[in-house]
């Protein structure tokens, strides 16, 4: 059984699940940006000009955040294929990548996040058994 099976699988998941994540918050800093300058939705909410460019510079920014996101989720899947080369490396990376998502998108890191952090901490904790 190769020794580093649980940390390879959860690097693996946390990266799949940060992509959709990533993937997630462009589309959606995208539709915040088209939005932004729609007639019918500035003159149905009263919106000012203002309001407007500070609604399509937020949308700018979260799709910003949101492809360093997908980055990270696409590192992850990097570390989980090396992460039997240098666990301690390759399990520090895995942490700082997990906690680092949570500052991009926050909410939409949840699940990548915690399983980032859980598979760094297993790498770096966990001793491996030689038989």
């Amino acid at each position: 059984m190769n020794p580093r099976k649980p940390e390879f699988v959860l690097t693996l998941i946390a990266g799949i699940t940060g992509i959709i994540a990533g993937l997630t918050g462009v589309v959606s800093g995208g539709l915040l940006a088209a939005l932004s300058g729609s007639e019918e939705i500035t003159e149905s909410v009263a919106m000012t000009t203002a309001d407007s460019e500070a609604l399509a510079a937020m949308g700018g920014l979260t799709v910003i955040l949101s492809g360093l996101a997908l980055v990270i989720g696409i590192a992850l899947i990097i570390f989980a294929v090396l992460i039997k080369r240098n666990a301690k490396v390759f399990g520090i990376l895995t942490l700082v990548a997990g906690v680092g998502g949570f500052f991009l998108v926050h909410l939409i890191w949840i699940v990548p996040g915690v399983l980032a952090v859980i598979a760094g901490i297993m790498c770096l904790a966990r001793k491996v058994q030689t038989i």
